[in-house]
């Protein structure tokens, strides 16, 4: 309680009056199931905490979190509930007053959790997770935890390289969480009901498959500090943890209730995943190697989502979400029936659906479809040809033409759309100025299509990232282009393009790329120099305006490392990799056989899973 002004108040409510944007911190979304629980019952469950680490606009629009609230919701005791970052001003706040990072339902301090999950996806995320230990009062390092605190626990497309995060993670579960996640709460409450200790629920947690606990490995470095390879310290613990997948996505669960955010959120729809994976083996390409191999949802499953989870939540608008949706031969229907719900079922009358797709692949992108996803509304299409030029498209095995391109945006600018988003790729592997100039003549065409069609009001908004080598991908052992030599690259691009008005250039900040790169490939050494950086102030990374690059800088002097030889540094293909912890399925020879094709600017055939044998995964 706090006094203010003679009036006493709660603690919490006072926060709620003094920051932006309050409906952040209440919870208790529409479609949300809470109950009204004793102090003995909530003890007696076991308490387990979900958190993306962003914003509550950012952790409410991803869909991991709704699948996993709504799995550990649904298991008999397990009390589940949520947390996100507080915005600096909040978080000032409850440093200055002494208020724990708490539960979003239940109001239950961070630290009295049983366990924390957090979800991690991007590089640029970590240092979030160590200033929200920081705010709940949790030691950050595995370590230093007491018997009284949580297990600490990380799932997520980033865990395919735990290693930078490892001295913060108690456990880490790899792969396809929607088995492993009923599982982790199973072994618990049997292991809270034993009363076990803290070390002997994360031995309980190690046995569950896809697995993989730190402190029960020793990574082994020379005098540079290159990771030479990992010593086990536990003679029953595996080698590598080997990748997690879910077979039949018909069978996996699919959130449904899909909790109504309190605000505006980035993506506030309804989402639907269509499939898992991707066909198209673009060697960059992170996501469509670790999620090998590729599974679609059938047609019949996924309507019956739709129709779900218009009922539970009234969203009327849907993502249809995938690495490729255009790759599912079904989509055509499902648009169909989406767009189609009003005029043929009761209880959807007068309800106008729309349906927005994820990046569609262009080479599958046709007329009929560009006109049904335009009978509605009209949003700007997206798509990624990511190079400019046949030669670059066949090193990064990008398997569409230029053709495709300007066919496809004919067909959106007859189907009624005036903006058309374009994400090109710059500093590749083995990439020439006239692959980049190749981009611009690409672009240049796109808006000549849109003149010859007489599209008044027509744009094109392109962004340029700059190429990350990532983990169990066939780039991994590539080099990322120094500062110097990108900003080059961006600069011809600009020259090029200048003249074109209707086009609005967006170029990826280089030191976010950096950092990124030295987090990907990085190794338990990092974990230093995120103890630097929360010290320093470091968080919100991935946001535009609030990285703080020199102090990055200088969390790299301190721990002795130097930023280049993670991001840059051109790796030899017998290293050591540190992220080869992971088996993620793909096998070591046919990543390198991938990257000589690439120097040879040869194609690989789309992954057919049924017959093709070459990357082991299958």
């Amino acid at each position: 309680m706090k006094n203010t002004g003679g009036i006493i108040i709660n603690t919490f409510e006072y926060i709620l009056q003094n920051v932006s944007k309050p409906q952040q911190y209440i919870g208790c979304e529409y479609g949300l199931k809470k109950e009204e629980l004793s102090a003995d019952a909530i003890d007696g469950r076991l308490k387990f905490m979900l958190s993306f680490p962003d914003t509550y606009e950012i952790g409410m629009s991803n869909f991991a979190v709704k699948i996993l609230f709504e799995i550990a919701e649904s298991i008999e005791g397990v009390l589940c509930d949520r947390a996100f970052i507080p915005e600096d001003d909040c978080a000032a706040l409850m440093k200055k007053i002494g208020y724990p990072l708490s539960s979003l339902n239940y109001m239950i301090a961070a630290k009295k959790f049983d366990v924390i999950g957090f979800t991690l996806e991007y590089e640029l995320n970590y240092s979030n997770v160590l200033h929200f230990l920081d705010l709940a009062g949790i030691p950050l390092e595995s370590s230093k935890r007491a018997e009284c605190d949580p297990v600490i626990i990380a799932g997520g497309s980033a865990c395919v390289n735990p290693e930078p995060m490892a001295d913060f993670i108690d456990v880490f579960f790899v792969g396809d969480g929607e088995d492993t996640l009923r599982e982790i709460c199973e072994v618990l409450i049997e292991s809270k009901k034993r009363g076990d200790d803290r070390a002997a629920r994360i031995e309980a947690l190690s046995r569950i498959r896809g697995s993989y606990v730190p402190s029960y490995y020793q990574a082994e470095f020379d005098a540079s500090g290159v990771q030479t390879g990992f010593k086990k310290l536990k003679e029953d613990v595996p080698d590598r943890v080997k990748i997690r997948l879910i077979a039949n996505l018909d069978e996996a669960r699919h959130p449904v209730r899909q909790m109504v955010p309190n605000f505006e959120t980035v993506f506030n729809r309804g989402v639907v995943e269509i499939a898992r994976g991707c066909k198209n083996a673009c060697r960059f390409c992170q996501a469509g190697f670790i999620y090998r191999p590729y599974r679609e949802r059938s047609v019949e499953n996924i309507k019956g989502l739709i129709r779900s989870i218009f009922l539970n939540t009234g969203y009327t608008e849907f993502t249809l979400s995938s690495l490729s949706a255009t790759d599912h031969p079904g989509l055509g229907e499902l648009i169909d029936y989406t767009l189609g719900l009003s005029d043929t079922e009761e209880g959807f009358k007068d309800a106008l659906f729309s349906v927005s797709l994820p990046s569609q692949r262009i080479s599958t992108f046709s007329v009929e479809l560009a006109s049904k996803l335009s009978k509605n509304r009209k949003s700007g299409l997206t798509f990624a040809p990511e190079a400019g030029s046949q030669r670059m498209r066949d090193v990064i095995n990008k398997n569409v033409t230029e053709q495709d391109l300007y066919s496809t945006a004919s067909a959106a600018i007859d189907s009624g759309y005036r903006l058309i988003k374009l994400y090109f790729m710059i500093g590749l592997p083995f990439e020439t100025d006239e692959d980049l100039l190749a981009i611009a003549r690409s672009i240049s065409r796109v808006t000549a299509i849109a003149r010859e069609k007489k599209a008044r009001g027509f744009s094109v908004n392109v962004t340029f990232s700059t190429f990350v080598p990532k983990p169990h991908t066939p780039f991994q052992w590539a080099v990322q282009a120094g500062r110097d030599e990108v900003f080059r690259k961006q600069s011809l691009i600009r020259n090029e393009l200048k003249k074109h008005r209707e086009v609005c250039m967006k170029f990826t900040r280089f030191d976010t790329t950096l950092l990124e790169s030295a987090f990907a490939r990085g190794s338990r050494l990092l974990g230093k120099v995120l103890l630097a950086a929360l010290k320093a102030g470091c968080r919100f990374d991935a946001w535009d305006g609030k990285l703080d690059f020199p102090a990055w800088q200088e969390a790299f002097r301190s721990a002795g490392l130097d930023i280049g030889a993670y991001a840059a540094r051109e790796i030899g293909l017998e290293e050591c990799l540190p992220w080869e912890i992971v088996d993620a399925g793909v096998n070591r020879l046919y990543l390198a056989e991938e990257f000589a094709k690439a120097r040879e600017e040869k194609k690989t055939p789309a992954c057919e899973p049924n017959r093709c044998k070459r990357c082991g995964v299958c």
